[in-house]
Formats: structure tokens, C-alpha cells, sequence
């Protein structure tokens, strides 16, 4: 989903003194003396919203609401930007940041909408800065940020309808989904690279029906039509397949 910054100039007509001389055009041409930033945001995020406002100001006094809503609107991590204009010479700043929803691979992260942020807040960011708790971790080796969070959409919502949660959601070379439950023991379900949500919504089915009770189970594999196959913790991974088929039959890709 693309953002898009809504503009708003809004000019308080009774405090302008038209029988005066001042008119609404020579308001908007004023020079700006003050600039207001409003919302919930670290210093780090408020530092990187005063250098795009420092840089869109400029020399020239016309249109500079709608400068400064394009450069705010253009840092990653802005979901939504208003500018407005109020007399006599200030330029309110509200700024609506999108929320950090995933890890993206080492050291970056994701928003809600999949945007990749080397940094939340930028690079200035503080390295005190702690991520929300329980985050997932995304790895993908061909998709992109949205892509990778529109599959982890359908995959972790597939879980929860056996009560289980995706810890980490990975795309390898092979172009192969696997996901890691959340739990006390690792658990991942290779999905393969196609029916991903239905794949592990058969997964969600067979562990509420049955796993859950077997024992710590290591990998299982969901890229069969009917059933899963399974390796427990302890046991060495066969050369042929991941385990014990707890439903024989072919395996998809």
C-alpha cells in the first residue's frame, strides 16, 4: 500500500486584518518564522523531520506547505504527514509514523506496509533504542519487504487457528517458505513455495488434532496434499525426507 501525505492550509480568516492591508495572499507569502512538529515521536524521528523540513523550506516563500509535506512524506517510516499553515508566520508539522511490525534479515526492519528502515528514527537513531517485544524476524532471498509481509500475513493468521504464532518466516535460495513457531523448542514447517497459507492451516490442523501430544517435534514438513511429515528433536534428518509421514502421499513443491 502506497502513502500519500494529505496537505491542509488553513488560514484563520478572522485573524486577518483585510481592512488593514493583509490579505490572504501576502499571508501564504510570508516568510515562516516558526515550525511546529506534532506527534508521537522519538528524538531521533523528530531530528530527521526537522532536516527534511530545514532542506524544503528554502528561499522561495510560495508553496512551501506543500515542500515540506512531500519531504516529510518521503522518510521511510512517515504513514502520514499534514502541513498546515497558520498565521502569522507558523507551520504546524503533524506527522504519524508507521509502526515497526517485523526484523528484516541483520540490523533492519520492517513497517507495517513491508517499507524497509535501515533504523527506526533514521541513523541517528540512539543505540539505546529497544524493539517492541515478540517482534518476528523476515528473511526472504528473492521477495521484497511488502511481499514478505503479506506472506507472513497469510501464514501467521493460517497458524493461529491452531492457537500457534510464527516466530521467523524464511524465503531461501530454493525459493522454499519456512516458518519457526513461537515455543519453548524451535519448531519450523517448511511450506514450500506455493498454497502457503493453506499448507500451514493443514499444519495448525494436524498439530491441534495430534502433535501437540507426540513429543518435541523438530521440522515438519506441509508440502504434501494430505497430511505432514515430521522429525523429532534428537533425530537425525534423513537423507529422502524430513521424518515419520503421518499421511502418505505426494509431496508438492
Amino acid at each position: 500500500m502506497s502513502r500519500a501525505a494529505t496537505l491542509c492550509l488553513a488560514i484563520l480568516g478572522a485573524l486577518l486584518p483585510v481592512a488593514g492591508g493583509i490579505g490572504l495572499a501576502s499571508v501564504l507569502a510570508a516568510p515562516v518564522g516558526v515550525v511546529r512538529i506534532v506527534g508521537d515521536l522519538s528524538a531521533a524521528e523528530r531530528t530527521e523531520v526537522e532536516t527534511a523540513v530545514g532542506g524544503a523550506l528554502g528561499a522561495q516563500r510560495w508553496g512551501v506547505a506543500t515542500r515540506v509535506a512531500r519531504a516529510v512524506d518521503g522518510i521511510a517510516w512517515v504513514r502520514d504527514v499534514r502541513v498546515r499553515r497558520q498565521w502569522p508566520d507558523a507551520l504546524r508539522v503533524a506527522v504519524q509514523r508507521e509502526t515497526i511490525a517485523a526484523q528484516w534479515g541483520d540490523g533492519r526492519w520492517l513497517t507495517a506496509s513491508g517499507h524497509v528502515v535501515a533504523t527506526p528514527g533514521g541513523d541517528t537513531a540512539p543505540t539505546t533504542w529497544e524493539p517492541p517485544p515478540n517482534l518476528p524476524r523476515l528473511d526472504a532471498a528473492f521477495a521484497g519487504g511488502p511481499e514478505a509481509m503479506r506472506v507472513f500475513g497469510l501464514v501467521n493468521e493460517a497458524a493461529a487457528a491452531g492457537g500457534l504464532a510464527v516466530a521467523q518466516l524464511e524465503e531461501n535460495a530454493a525459493g522454499q517458505w519456512i516458518a519457526t513457531l513461537r515455543g519453548d523448542r524451535p519448531l519450523t514447517v517448511v511450506l514450500g513455495s506455493e498454497q502457503l497459507a493453506a499448507r500451514m492451516q493443514r499444519f495448525a490442523g494436524v498439530y491441534r488434532r495430534a502433535l501437540r501430544y507426540a513429543g518435541d517435534i523438530a521440522q515438519a514438513d506441509a508440502r504434501y496434499d494430505r497430511g505432514v511429515a515430521v522429525r523429532m528433536v534428537g533425530e537425525a534428518e534423513p537423507r529422502d525426507g524430513p521424518g515419520d509421514l503421518l499421511a502418505m502421499a505426494p509431496r508438492a513443491d
